[in-house]
């Protein structure tokens, strides 16, 4: 019994660190992105050839080690629709969300995600939604409006309804995934999904005319970090991470994007860091040391 306790604890604390490398990949997004847009390359562009690079790794690794699993039916076009009006729907919303309002107000209300997954692992997933765990929703959600600031104009709300559509296309992505990842095996999943998205994403960047291939230098190496580490880090870590500790525990923690993304644009983009975002980002770690405990 007290092995059986050991191998439990390991596993969580093997999923927290997962998701932790993950978070902390995903958090370099915002600066890789900005250098890319700065050297030519158009938001679809970069997502497109982002997920491009993300798919021939997968694939690649899929055919040098095939995964024994064959996709049913009906698991197919549940990654299908996770892959379209999951993923490449928060992402759409999210940017065209910064139309109409600040990127700073747009991330806060995305970050409402991490709430709308408790709920909906709670009743969907059979995830323990008790008090340690809105304790440490209070001390993410609370860190993150401190981080982001407050709004400087009266906020439109279309802009807020697009972003808060993010949130829940994004939990929506999150707990779906993870039910599916009870069944089909992580590496599968993460090749399957990144190939739907790339056809997705060049497919609208045609249409649109926004696909270019005149990028600097700067562009094409952003792009393939945000591949390499943004992508294929990211997701192959989170989602073995989400196998292991749920998906609330996961959002929970992912809070700790927004803290380390005021952080590498503070070094890297010379952003502003202020004692206030300091004081946010400690709350948010406060709310993620929570998920430490294996009953949370």
């Amino acid at each position: 019994m007290q092995v059986e306790g050991l191998a439990q604890a390991r596993q969580q604390t093997v999923g927290i660190v997962l998701v932790l490398i993950a978070t902390i990949a995903l958090s370099t997004e915002a600066v890789a992105a900005k250098i890319a847009y700065r050297g030519g390359a158009s938001v679809l562009t970069v997502l497109a050839l982002r997920y491009l690079v993300a798919a021939f790794l997968f694939g690649t690794g899929h055919l040098v080690q095939p995964v024994p699993y064959r996709l049913a039916g009906h698991e197919c076009l549940t990654l299908l629709v996770l892959a379209i009006g999951g993923q490449a729907a928060t992402v759409l919303a999210l940017f065209a969300a910064f139309r109409y309002i600040t990127a700073a107000m747009a991330i806060l209300f995305l970050y409402i995600y991490p709430t709308v997954v408790s709920i909906l692992a709670y009743f969907f997933l059979g995830e323990p939604l008790n008090r340690q765990k809105v304790i440490a929703l209070a001390l993410t959600m609370a860190g993150c409006v401190i981080i982001l600031g407050r709004p400087e104009q009266e906020l439109n709300l279309l802009g807020v309804g697009l972003a808060v559509l993010a949130a829940v296309l994004n939990a929506v992505f999150l707990v779906g995934s993870t039910r599916l990842l009870a069944r089909v095996p992580v590496r599968l999943f993460n090749t399957y999904l990144t190939f739907v998205l790339t056809a997705f994403f060049i497919s609208l960047a045609i249409l649109t005319g926004e696909l270019t291939f005149r990028l600097a230098p700067q562009a094409v190496g952003a792009i393939i970090f945000l591949g390499v580490v943004c992508t294929v880090v990211a997701m192959a870590s989170l989602f073995r991470g989400v196998v292991r500790i749920g998906a609330s525990r996961a959002a929970i923690i992912a809070t700790l994007e927004p803290p380390f993304t005021a952080l590498w644009g503070y070094w890297f983009l010379g952003e502003k860091l202020t004692v206030l975002q300091v004081f946010g980002g400690a709350l948010i770690l406060a709310g993620v040391a929570l998920q430490r405990r294996g009953d949370a």
